[in-house]
């Protein structure tokens, strides 16, 4: 599975997870006033669902910024090394 399909999975079901946790909470909250205010089931608000956008990732700048970590984390290992063999030869 590529990685962008796993993302997008991962995303989604973070993003239905989190929506059916609020939605949750609020219908408990409208049985409890119902209950204690002794009104009809009828009397809870329908909620028309939201429409869920999650921010677009920008592949390009993502694949800059791993390139260039990488090249500093060998760039900085290979100085390391050149270092520790000049300090070991002297």
């Amino acid at each position: 599975m590529k990685i962008t399909a796993a993302l997008s999975k991962v995303t989604s079901i973070l993003s239905s997870t989190f929506n059916y946790l609020r939605t949750r909470r609020k219908r408990r909250l409208y049985q409890q006033w119902i209950e204690q205010a002794g009104l009809s089931p009828e009397a809870i608000p329908r909620e028309e669902a939201p429409e869920v956008r999650a921010p677009g990732i920008d592949w390009k700048r993502l694949r800059m910024y791993m390139l260039f970590t990488l090249l500093g984390a060998a760039l900085t290992i290979v100085f390391g090394g050149i270092i520790l063999l000049i300090a070991h030869s002297c």
